[in-house]
């Protein structure tokens, strides 16, 4: 089982609607994929910039290669979609990882 875990930093001065974006948006289209269960979104609570929140987006897949796929192909699209809307005010990294112990 693999762990795709994306996290954004988010200026606070559009927490809000980032956050209504990824649960309207980018967690609905990943499910639709068929590739992601149990999108799990939370906050990351070690501050590293004080005008900005961290975000950390958690979805199991059964396959490295249907993740990493996904993550290459529409989640591009969905990033450069968080660009055109906020800039450089969303900034975001991934990493898969392999679930060891449920």
């Amino acid at each position: 089982m693999i762990l795709l875990n994306t996290t954004f930093l988010v200026h606070k001065s559009i927490e809000q609607p980032f956050i209504a974006w990824l649960n309207e948006t980018y967690i609905p289209t990943a499910e639709k994929s068929g590739i992601f269960t149990e999108p799990l979104l939370s906050r990351v609570l070690i501050e590293t910039d004080p005008e900005a929140t961290s975000y950390a987006l958690q979805m199991r897949a059964h396959s490295h290669e249907d993740a990493n796929n996904w993550h290459d192909q529409d989640a591009t699209i969905l990033k450069n979609n968080i660009f055109k809307l906020w800039g450089e005010k969303v900034l975001h990294f991934s990493t898969f990882m392999e679930i060891i112990n449920r």
